[in-house]
Order: C-alpha cells, then sequence, then structure tokens
C-alpha cells in the first residue's frame, strides 16, 4: 500500500505541475487573442485619425478656393465697375463737348446774323435816297433833327478839344458807350471839329488795333449822322491809303493799308458809302485783274484780298465763311436727329 501511494503522489505532483503549467499557459493563450485585439484596436483609431486629418484638410483647401473664387469675383466686379465709370465718364465729357459745339454754333450764328440785321438798319437809316418820292430821305431827316438840338449842346472849347486829343491817343469808344447819352458825340456840337476828327483817326498817335475797329466804325456813324461834310473829309484819306501794292502804309500815312481797306468795308456794310465803284478798283488792283481777257491774275497782295473777304464778303460778295457754314450743318443735323 505504502509503495501504491508514491507512484499515485508522483503523479499527483506531476499532473499538478502539469495543471499549473498547463493552467499558466492557458493564461498566455488566453492573453494572446487579447493583444490582437490591441493592436487591431490601435489601428483603427490611427485610421480615424488620418480620415479625420484629411478630412479636415479638403475643408479648408475648399474654404480657401471659395475665398479665393470670392477675392476673384470681387475683383472681376471692381474691374467692371472702374469700367462702367470711365465709361460713363467718357460719355459725358462727349456729350459736354457736343453741347458746347453746339451752343458755340448757337452764339456763332447769333452774332453772324445780328451783325448783318445792325448793317441793314443802319444802312436804311444812312440812306442819302427818299423812300417816298418828294419826301426827305432818312439821313437827310436825321440831320435836320440835329441840327433842331444844337441849341441844346455844348460847344465848349476845352470839351470838344479833350474828345479829338482822346480820338487821336487812339482811346475810342465801345459801341455801347456811343449809345449812352451822356456819351461826348451826343452832348458837344462838333460842327468845327469835323475835319479835325476825321484827321485824328486817320493819323492816331498809336498803333491801331483790330479790336479798335468796331469803335471807330461807330464813331464814324454817328458823325456822318450828323455832319455832312464829315465823310467827304474822311473817306478820300482811306481809299487814298488802301491803294497801292504794299501791305504796309506809304511814307507819311499813320494807319495801314488793311486798316483803312477794314474800314472802307465796313463804311459800305453800315452805309456811310453808297458808292461801290471806289472799293472795287482797290479789290481789282490788289487781285491784278488782268487789263484784258486771256491773261492771268498776277496777285499783288493776297493778305489784302483774305482781309476784304473777312470784312465784307458774306454780305457784299454773299459768300459765307467756311466757319458758319459748318455751324449751319451742325445745327441743321442737330435738329432732324442726325447729331
Amino acid at each position: 500500500m505504502p509503495g501504491d501511494a508514491r507512484p499515485s503522489g508522483g503523479r499527483g505532483r506531476g499532473g499538478g505541475r502539469g495543471r499549473g503549467k498547463g493552467g499558466r499557459g492557458g493564461r498566455g493563450d488566453g492573453n494572446t487573442p487579447s493583444s490582437s485585439q490591441g493592436k487591431a484596436g490601435g489601428g483603427g483609431r490611427g485610421n480615424r485619425r488620418n480620415r479625420s486629418g484629411r478630412g479636415a484638410n479638403a475643408a479648408d483647401k475648399k474654404a480657401a478656393a471659395e475665398q479665393k473664387q470670392r477675392e476673384e469675383e470681387a475683383k472681376a466686379a471692381a474691374e467692371a465697375e472702374q469700367k462702367r465709370l470711365a465709361e460713363l465718364e467718357r460719355r459725358q465729357k462727349l456729350q459736354a463737348e457736343y453741347e458746347s459745339s453746339i451752343q458755340s454754333a448757337i452764339t456763332t450764328l447769333e452774332s453772324f446774323t445780328s451783325a448783318a440785321k445792325l448793317h441793314e438798319d443802319l444802312r436804311r437809316q444812312l440812306d442819302p435816297q427818299p423812300l417816298v418820292a418828294g419826301e426827305k430821305s432818312p439821313l437827310d431827316q436825321a440831320r435836320q433833327s440835329f441840327e433842331k438840338s444844337k441849341k441844346s449842346l455844348k460847344s465848349d472849347l476845352k470839351k470838344c478839344t479833350a474828345f479829338v486829343k482822346k480820338i487821336k491817343s487812339g482811346s475810342y469808344h465801345t459801341p455801347t458807350e456811343l449809345n449812352s447819352p451822356n456819351n461826348p458825340i451826343r452832348t458837344l456840337n462838333l460842327t468845327r471839329y469835323v475835319e479835325e476828327v476825321a484827321a485824328a483817326l486817320t493819323e492816331p498817335q498809336t498803333k491801331v488795333k483790330q479790336s479798335d475797329i468796331p469803335g471807330m466804325v461807330m464813331l464814324c456813324v454817328e458823325m456822318h449822322r450828323r455832319y455832312e461834310t464829315f465823310a467827304k473829309a474822311l473817306v478820300p484819306t482811306l481809299l487814298a491809303g488802301s491803294s497801292g501794292g504794299s501791305g504796309k502804309p506809304d511814307e507819311g500815312e499813320s494807319l495801314p493799308r488793311r486798316i483803312c481797306l477794314r474800314l472802307i468795308t465796313e463804311f459800305v456794310l453800315h452805309g456811310i458809302i453808297t458808292d461801290m465803284k471806289p472799293l472795287v478798283k482797290v479789290i481789282k488792283d490788289a487781285a491784278g485783274v488782268p487789263s484784258e481777257e486771256g491773261k492771268d491774275y498776277v496777285v499783288t497782295d493776297a493778305n489784302f484780298i483774305v482781309t476784304f473777304s473777312k470784312a465784307g464778303g458774306h454780305e457784299i460778295l454773299g459768300s459765307v465763311p467756311r466757319a458758319v457754314r459748318l455751324d449751319c450743318e451742325r445745327l441743321q443735323k442737330e435738329i432732324s436727329g442726325e447729331g
């Protein structure tokens, strides 16, 4: 029996150890799947983090792309607005220039027509021929009215002499000033100074400018309206001054040829001169009109002819200045809606 107990105990220890080891091994076997599962779980969490990172990057890129698109759209809108404003400004400028040109054309035509009307009215007032047979001419009636008013005018030597000196110094009243009731031409009796006034006009102490012509002409109109001898004292001197081949005044003359011609032309337009023959002769000489048919013109002073054309080309020759013609065409287009 004792002998039987040892083998049994041996098996017991052996078996026990075996089970113990087996048990430890079993625990080891039990832990192995847990380790694999841990590794698998860690990988899952990493994949989720990677996917989350990639999603964030895609969202950032999308937001950046949208922001860039908005910036480009805003830039394009700003450029379009800038172009629109520039185009609007360009059109406004063109419209302003067009309106200015139309207004300039209207002003030019008004000035042109008003000057022609003034000339026509003065020619009628200074007409030496009676309108009705048996009656006095308009010019004679004006002089008769002046003769009746002489008693109320001043013949003061000092004031009359000062008036003549002012003309000789090159100081001329404007047409508006001459129409003033207090102007010396209306308050003084210059009967004794008619020739002195004519001499002061043809022999001024200063250079006569083109801007002085209107005042000089209207002064001559008022003198001619009042004093019968004035034109006889002045016109022959101007005709002599406008003759010749050079564009400069001859020795002893103070007025250049072109100024003399301009005054003669204005006198024709305003009615001071009614006989055109002397003026026509002067122009023919300057234009070099041949004495015989078939020969060529020999122009001696082209500027002289231009001066005459500018001063009286429309009313005397019937030619309309190019600038006036263009203004008429511009206004016709505006009226017809083609402008």
